[in-house]
């Protein structure tokens, strides 16, 4: 009897490590990892939060001025009415006329047909821009002098030189110039 009494607690125990314990145990096991995973989650959290703290406190420390020429350099929208507006002062300070014929196209403007399907997408859109303008050819040179200190990043991708209009022409060595321009604006 003794021996049935310590056969049925064995017994009693082995099932109740089976039925009970292991599947209890098992969930136990599956919850460290969870806790494991959320503090490995908790940590990277916290990792972001500061270089987010970091990056936010250097950019509260760019002065005013800073930003905005930032801004200037490479704007955030096409803003075509100010660039026409500061080439044409640009212009008018050294000398030549107001701006004329100018024509514009943005990269939205392309023949979709044309573009490669395989290019990858540019965090970057660019606007080319042609005006012609008239004067002296040394004031020209001024122009364009001027135009590679503004702080807007322009490309000049063309001239072309043409005699000038008997209208516009105020000196014998006054010319007309045909100015094509490329400038770029970041993407949102």
């Amino acid at each position: 009897m003794k021996s049935f009494i310590s056969l049925l607690f064995i017994t009693v125990s082995i099932l109740a490590f089976f039925l009970l314990i292991k599947p209890q145990y098992q969930d136990l096991q599956v919850t460290r990892q969870e806790v494991s995973l959320a503090n490995t989650n908790l940590e990277t959290a916290s990792r972001l939060a500061q270089e987010r703290d970091a990056l936010i406190a250097k950019y509260n420390s760019i002065s005013k001025t800073d930003l905005d020429n930032i801004k200037t350099l490479l704007p955030d929208s096409v803003d075509n009415i100010r660039l026409i507006i500061q080439v044409n002062s640009l212009a008018t300070k050294n000398g030549l006329s107001l701006l004329r014929n100018v024509d514009y196209q943005t990269d939205q403007q392309t023949d979709p047909n044309l573009q490669d399907p395989n290019a990858v997408p540019q965090p970057y859109g660019e606007f080319v821009i042609s005006f012609q303008t008239s004067g002296q050819y040394k004031n020209f040179l001024a122009f364009l002098s001027d135009l590679e200190q503004n702080l807007r990043l322009v490309d000049v991708t063309k001239v072309e030189f043409l005699p000038a209009d008997a209208s516009t022409q105020s000196a014998a060595s006054s010319l007309t110039y045909k100015v094509t321009l490329k400038t770029y604006w970041l993407k949102q």
